[in-house]
């Protein structure tokens, strides 16, 4: 039998794709938001994570897109260890039907069916750059499933959707790998 996390990233119509946000202990703590489109991923890291209050923008940063078998993956990995945080399905909200074309005109809006984050959101493109990454904003949307108070959905569920695996304990077998070295961390962009 399936588990619940690979049942819900079944996607429930054609338009629907599959979409992850994980946390990411690097060299700051931050999430990266993956959005399934054309055989890849579509990423932005979000340094401070996700916020459901329409009002609190959250600045993410476009990186290269990532391989689309890499969206379930939670564990060690060499730039630190990764957490499958939020999992389910995305699809480009009717303003956004041309998602190519949307992307170009720097505004993406799009609808979340996920464990931890669900309805409208909204990537909007900045004129700034980090290191020569494009700097976007994530907003959402002031729909039912917005918090018009402080959001604390990061401390009261940071847990993996996956397995509820803390992040100490995906650190402890970082840890394990790093002295192992049998083992060897994955890549994840495209041009690795």
């Amino acid at each position: 039998m399936a588990n619940k996390s690979q049942l819900m990233i079944q996607p429930h119509t054609f338009r629907e794709r599959r979409y992850a946000m994980k946390k990411h202990k690097a060299s700051r703590l931050h999430y990266d938001l993956r959005l399934e489109w054309n055989g890849v991923l579509l990423s932005w890291a979000i340094p401070k994570g996700p916020d459901r209050d329409p009002r609190r923008e959250r600045e993410a940063i476009e990186m290269e897109d990532h391989r689309s078998e890499y969206l379930l993956f939670e564990g060690p990995h060499r730039t630190g260890p990764i957490m499958l945080w939020d999992l389910g399905t995305w699809e480009p909200h009717p303003d956004s039907e041309d998602v190519e074309s949307s992307l170009r005109q720097g505004s993406l809006r799009f609808i979340l069916r996920a464990e931890k984050l669900e309805g409208g959101w909204t990537l909007a493109k900045t004129t700034k750059h980090e290191r020569g990454h494009p700097i976007w904003r994530l907003i959402k949307d002031d729909d039912a499933f917005a918090i018009h108070s402080v959001d604390d959905l990061l401390e009261q569920r940071p847990n993996s959707v996956n397995n509820e695996r803390t992040m100490d304990d995906i650190v402890q077998q970082w840890n394990g790998c790093r002295k192992d070295s049998k083992q060897q961390a994955l890549p994840f962009h495209i041009g690795s």
